[in-house]
C-alpha cells in the first residue's frame, strides 16, 4: 500500500451530536481514540451533492461551481439543473460546464494513483464523488448499477455477492452488501490508493422518519455494525493506512411544509424552491435586486438573504455571497433559506426545526440551511498520518478533507481553497501538530424589521460559517 493511502467512510446527514456510545458505539469509540475535529463543518447549502463536490475537490461553491442540488444551468434552459440526475451532470459535463476545480479522483491518476468509489447514494452523488471516474478509468460501483458503476467492478461483485438488495429504510441491506462489497471485492482486487465509501443513511432514515425516530437510530445502529465489521478486518492488518470518517451536513425537522413552491412572483425571474432557494432575475440590475429582497424580506417563510451588487458588496437587506462562498457565476441573483430555529447559542436534535419544501412530511428531517444542527459534521481520522487521542477544537469543514489527504500523500495542494488539517498530522514537516490562530465574527443585515446573521471563523485569511439565523420580524415562530 502506498504511502497515505486512505478510507473516506462518510455516514450521510449524520449530525455530529447523534454520533455518540448509546447510538453508535464503534464510531463514538474511533473518534475519541483518533483525531477528532470537533467544530468540523459543512458547507453552504448544506445540500448532499453540493457537499459531496467540495469534498471532493477542496474547494467551496464558489470555486467549483455546483452551487445547489438544483439550480439554473445553462445546458438545461428553461428548465432546472437537478445534480441528482445522471443525465443532467453527463450533459454539463460533455458541454465542459460540471466543474470549475480539478478532483482528487483527476490528482490520483496525474500521481499515478489509483482511487475507488463505492456509494449506496444517489446516482448525482455517486457521480460527483469522482466525476471524471470512467475517462480516468477508475472503478465505481453503485447501488443503482449500470452506466453509474463501472463494468468490470459491477460483473465482479454480482458474481462475488448475488444481486444488489432492493432500497429500504432503514437500508440496512444495502448498508450491509455494501460494506461486503469493501471488504471482499474492492480492496482484494483494487488495492486502491483512496477509496470512498458512501453510506446514504441515516439521511434516508432521518429524511422519512424524523432525526431522532426508531427508525433512524435502527440505521444509525446497523450504519455502525458495518463500520465495526470493517474497522475489525482494517485491524487485522487489511486495507488502507488510513480510515476518515465523516459526514457531510446533519439534519433538523422540517416542522411546517410551504403550501406551494410558487412563491416567488414571476415577474421577478425564474426561482428553485427548496431549503435553500434562488432566484435567477430577468434583469440583474442592483436595483431590481434591492427590490426582490425588500419583498423577500416580508414574507413570513423567508430567512436569511443573500445578494451582492455589481461592486462586491451586499445589496440592502442581504448579506454577500462572498459570505458563504457561493459567489460563482451560476449562483442565483438572489439566495435565501427558509426560516428556522436560532442555534447560534443553543442547539440540539429535539429542538432544531425549520419550514421546508420537499417530498417530506412534517417531522421528517430536512437540510440545506445554515442552522447549527445542519451544518455540524463528523470528522475524524485514524492511522500512522494521524494523533491518537486528539480532539481538536480548530474549526474546519468539508474543503479540508481533500489537502489533508494530498498532504499525507505528499501530493500538490495547487489549485485547493481548504486548509491541510496539520494540527492533527504526525511527523517532523513544519507546522504539524500546531493549531492556526481562529477570530470569530458576526457579519449582519436589518431590513424592514427583519433581522440576520452569519457568524463565521476566520483561519488563515479563509472564512467558515459556523452557523446563520434570524431576528426581529424574521425570527423562528413555531
Amino acid at each position: 500500500m502506498s504511502r497515505g493511502s486512505t478510507l473516506i467512510i462518510t455516514f450521510d446527514g449524520l449530525r455530529r451530536d447523534r454520533a455518540t456510545p448509546d447510538l453508535m458505539p464503534n464510531l463514538a469509540a474511533f473518534m475519541a481514540e483518533g483525531s477528532n475535529f470537533l467544530n468540523s463543518r459543512s458547507i453552504f447549502p448544506s445540500e448532499t451533492r453540493v457537499a459531496v463536490t467540495s469534498t471532493m475537490t477542496g474547494c467551496p461553491p464558489a470555486d467549483h461551481g455546483v452551487v445547489a442540488n438544483q439550480f439554473i444551468h445553462p445546458v438545461r434552459p428553461g428548465e432546472l439543473f437537478k445534480t441528482a440526475e445522471w443525465e443532467h451532470l453527463e450533459a454539463a459535463a460533455e458541454a465542459g460546464q460540471l466543474l470549475d476545480c480539478k478532483t482528487l479522483g483527476q490528482r490520483m491518476a496525474e500521481a499515478g494513483r489509483t482511487m475507488a468509489v463505492l456509494s449506496t447514494a444517489t446516482k448525482g452523488a455517486s457521480r460527483m464523488m469522482n466525476s471524471s471516474a470512467h475517462d480516468l478509468g477508475q472503478p465505481v460501483f453503485s447501488m443503482h448499477g449500470l452506466p453509474v458503476s463501472s463494468a468490470e467492478l459491477h460483473d465482479k461483485v454480482i458474481a462475488c455477492l448475488g444481486d444488489i438488495p432492493e432500497a429500504t429504510a432503514p437500508n440496512s441491506n444495502r448498508m450491509t452488501y455494501s460494506t461486503n462489497v469493501l471488504i471482499e471485492v474492492i480492496y482484494p482486487d483494487y488495492n486502491p490508493d483512496l477509496c470512498v465509501f458512501w453510506m446514504n443513511d441515516p439521511d434516508m432514515s432521518s429524511h422519512l422518519f424524523g432525526v431522532t425516530a426508531a427508525e433512524t437510530e435502527a440505521a444509525q445502529k446497523n450504519c455502525d455494525d458495518n463500520f465495526g465489521r470493517f474497522l475489525a478486518w482494517w485491524r487485522a492488518g487489511n486495507g488502507p493506512e488510513n480510515i476518515i470518517v465523516m459526514s457531510d451536513h446533519g439534519q433538523i425537522t422540517g416542522q411546517r411544509q410551504l403550501e406551494t413552491t410558487d412563491i416567488v412572483p414571476a415577474e421577478f425571474g425564474e426561482a428553485s424552491i427548496g431549503s435553500f432557494s434562488g432566484i435567477y432575475l430577468n434583469d440583474k440590475s442592483d436595483a431590481e435586486k434591492a427590490r426582490v429582497v425588500a419583498w423577500l424580506v416580508e414574507q413570513d417563510f423567508c430567512g436569511l438573504v443573500f445578494a451582492t451588487a455589481e461592486d462586491g458588496t451586499a445589496i440592502e437587506g442581504a448579506l454577500p455571497w462572498s459570505a458563504v462562498r457561493n459567489g460563482h457565476s451560476r449562483s442565483a441573483d438572489v439566495g435565501f433559506t427558509l426560516r428556522g430555529t436560532n442555534s447560534s447559542e443553543s442547539y440540539g436534535p429535539h429542538e432544531d426545526a425549520c419550514i421546508f419544501a420537499a417530498w417530506i412530511k412534517p417531522g421528517g428531517g430536512m437540510h440545506g440551511g445554515l442552522n447549527r444542527g445542519e451544518l455540524s459534521t463528523v470528522l475524524a481520522a485514524q492511522g500512522p498520518a494521524y494523533r491518537q487521542n486528539f480532539a481538536s477544537d480548530t474549526p474546519c469543514w468539508l474543503p479540508d478533507i481533500a489537502p489533508t489527504i494530498l498532504t499525507t500523500m505528499g501530493l500538490p495542494l495547487d489549485g485547493t481553497s481548504g486548509r491541510p488539517l496539520v494540527e492533527a498530522l504526525v511527523g517532523d514537516t513544519p507546522g504539524f501538530g500546531t493549531a492556526p490562530d481562529v477570530e470569530t465574527r458576526v457579519l449582519s443585515a436589518t431590513h424592514r424589521g427583519h433581522e440576520q446573521y452569519l457568524r463565521q471563523w476566520v483561519i488563515e485569511g479563509k472564512t467558515i460559517v459556523d452557523c446563520g439565523w434570524t431576528a426581529g420580524t424574521g425570527a423562528w415562530s413555531a
